[in-house]
């Protein structure tokens, strides 16, 4: 955790001399191109125009992303049980709704947008772009879909509030989580709330014992994967300042008293925000709680966050070159697009295809005695949590696989299909000749 005394300047080594440079905590959060060594008069950050093609994003990845992304795959058979949840009920519709009731962004729709989406693009080294959406909302705000084909939808409240420059911090932001491979979760999270409430209510309360944990799980994780793109945000625009002009704006922002608004006066405050949180022990794990059930963490916390990474942390390290490479990692071709992803990714970064067949057959099962062992489900047991466990898989295959019902009894030679409005099956019988 970082001082609560906000760091004065920063040293920092010349990769050219090795001599060792003092800069200004003013200078570096408003950095506009790389500064120069004292001792050699070279660039201290050498990488400063490069695009990070070969970035790695556990250069990056936030700490508290990483523990609780962690936490979260620990949990049996979740990233299973998650990727069928969408893919098989949310995600088409999803994707249906914005195609039919969102502007699609394209070079000869809205191209200045897209423009910019293309730059944070090639910036992260993603080589295939999510499809782009506007939606009609006067609230900012942004965010990433998906689990085969990823969208990216951002609504016209955050255009009309922000400048170009802004912009393009939400653009990368939603492009670090499809750089991180976080699409996957981010979408779960976003969905999973309505289905867990329906699954609890439909089992009494007692589906609750599996679902509060994952639910839980997602929503701490999703909060601390919003840190980790602020920090892509970040090594895509360069400059801090403009980072947190952005979370300023969604902060309290108004074009009315926009001459009125300071970043000076706002990093004083997440700077006493530090301070309080450094307050004691539990000041953290509050912020995050607290957070828990926000579309985002508090705009305050996630500005003192990517000071502390500037200052403290190995931005600038990243901005000179150094920063770990894809290319010195284990990778594996996309069937799809044929570019590299990591061995253990489920979903190609570049096009959203997935990497990771569902299991079938034996895997299948065992993942979901996994789950059920888990929730503490007695497999094949007529205690109350088993039968809340059949319930609600019984309700999920219902309502959400691809035939929506249960197979019935053979009438006639025919399979006949059991659904809420027809439970005899008795609709899907054949008449006689």
């Amino acid at each position: 955790m970082a001082d609560a005394k906000p760091v004065e300047a920063v040293e920092f080594t010349c990769g050219e001399c090795g001599a060792v440079n003092r800069l200004p905590r003013e200078k570096v959060l408003n950095l506009k191109s790389s500064p120069l060594c004292g001792r050699c008069d070279k660039p201290l950050l050498r990488a400063y125009d490069r695009f990070f093609d070969d970035l790695d994003p556990d250069s990056y990845i936030h700490p508290l992303d990483k523990e609780t992304l962690d936490a979260l795959k620990r949990i049996p058979g979740v990233a299973t049980l998650l990727r069928s949840l969408i893919r098989h009920s949310f995600e088409l519709a999803t994707r249906l709704h914005h195609h039919a009731n969102f502007v699609r962004v394209g070079p000869a729709q809205y191209p200045t947008l897209w423009a910019k989406f293309e730059h944070a693009g090639r910036c992260l080294g993603i080589k295939q772009l999510p499809e782009l959406y506007v939606y009609q909302d006067p609230v900012p705000n942004a965010y990433t879909f998906g689990v085969d084909r990823y969208f990216v939808a951002v609504s016209t409240g955050c255009l009309e509030l922000l400048d170009d420059d802004e912009i393009l911090v939400v653009l990368a932001h939603e492009l670090g989580h499809v750089h991180a491979d976080h699409v996957l979760y981010k979408s779960a999270a976003r969905v999973f709330g309505s289905v867990a409430s329906t699954i609890i209510q439909a089992t009494f309360g007692i589906g609750s014992l599996v679902v509060y944990p994952v639910q839980l799980a997602l929503l701490r994780w999703d909060r601390a994967s919003e840190l980790s793109s602020d920090r892509a945000a970040l090594l895509v625009v360069k400059n801090p300042f403009t980072v947190m002009r952005t979370l300023m704006k969604i902060a309290g922002g108004t074009r009315r008293y926009a001459g009125e608004l300071g970043i000076d006066a706002f990093i004083e405050q997440a700077d006493s925000f530090g301070k309080m949180q450094d307050e004691g022990p539990l000041g953290r794990y509050i912020t995050i709680f607290q957070s828990l059930f926000r579309s985002h963490p508090f705009p305050i916390w996630r500005t003192k966050e990517v000071i502390d990474w500037v200052t403290t942390g190995n931005y600038l390290e990243i901005l000179d070159g150094e920063y770990k490479v894809r290319a010195l990692i284990a990778t594996k071709p996309c069937p799809s697009c044929g570019n590299a992803n990591r061995v253990e990714a489920m979903v190609c970064t570049h096009c959203g295809h997935q990497l990771v067949d569902e299991p079938t057959g034996e895997a299948a099962e065992r993942a979901v005695r996994e789950v059920r062992e888990a929730a503490g489900v007695d497999e094949g047991g007529d205690d109350p949590m088993s039968r809340a466990w059949k319930e609600a898989r019984g309700w999920y295959k219902r309502t959400f696989t691809l035939d929506g019902a249960d197979d019935g009894p053979i009438v006639d030679g025919e399979p006949t299909r059991r659904t809420p409005d027809d439970p005899d099956g008795k609709v899907g019988k054949k008449d006689g000749p």
